[in-house]
């Protein structure tokens, strides 16, 4: 991909689109595309932060393990944002593994590169705390979702939410186990809630996806 295609797909960007056609044409010359097959890692938590990574096609999860080996994932991170920007604001290890779910592009930004940009941009420093911000409050009513919600309650939220963060028109491309790991639940029981759905008109499964087909009738099914 050429500079000035990653400089055009910058301005969609709301970190960098403060930025002027310069700006971004320069940034652009300094990034590398890096395509990722399904279920490809992007980094693993403990690895060293040497870069940042915007994502411009495809979805990648944040992620945690157990000792016991059993994932947890943290946040979905789609098109049009930043993964992997915090640790290089304290050169410390990453916190998490990112891998894509599905095949994803992203571009790779070096952290002087980003750290750079956003002391000599605020416009772009204040549009990075935007989306901070909204992460945090994202992560944190994802906790309050595992403590308050039961079983049922958790899946239905998590799938009206990725429909709705993911603009894709009642269709969640998650397996079964994918879902599993958001909700902090095992598989099996996943499915057992699904299936029950399915049965009362609430979704369709599919091979690798879930088709919403009664969103009120999912809503109903979150209690706190």
């Amino acid at each position: 991909m050429d500079v000035s295609a990653i400089a055009d797909y910058l301005e969609f960007s709301p970190v960098f689109a403060p930025l002027s056609l310069k700006e971004r044409l320069d940034l652009a010359s300094r990034m590398r595309p890096r395509r990722y097959a399904r279920n490809e890692v992007v980094f693993h938590r403990d690895d060293p932060a040497t870069h940042c990574y915007l994502i411009a096609s495809g979805t990648v999860k944040i992620s945690a393990q157990e000792e016991t080996g059993q994932e947890v994932v943290i946040a979905l991170v789609r098109g049009g944002e930043l993964v992997g920007e915090l640790a290089l604001f304290d050169s410390e290890p990453r916190s998490a593994t990112v891998t894509a779910i599905t095949e994803t592009t992203a571009f790779s930004l070096s952290a002087k590169d980003f750290t750079d940009t956003l002391q000599h941009n605020s416009a772009a420093m204040q549009q990075l705390l935007v989306l901070l911000a909204r992460r945090i409050r994202r992560s944190t009513g994802h906790i309050e979702d595992l403590v308050f919600l039961d079983l049922p309650g958790r899946v239905a939220k998590s799938l009206i939410d990725q429909d709705e963060l993911g603009g894709t028109a009642g269709t969640v491309t998650l397996t079964q186990e994918e879902i599993a790991s958001f909700v902090g639940a095992t598989r099996v029981a996943v499915n057992r809630v699904l299936v029950d759905l399915e049965r009362r008109g609430a979704l369709r499964l599919g091979r690798g996806h879930v088709e919403i087909v009664d969103a009120e009738l999912l809503k109903k099914e979150i209690r706190r």
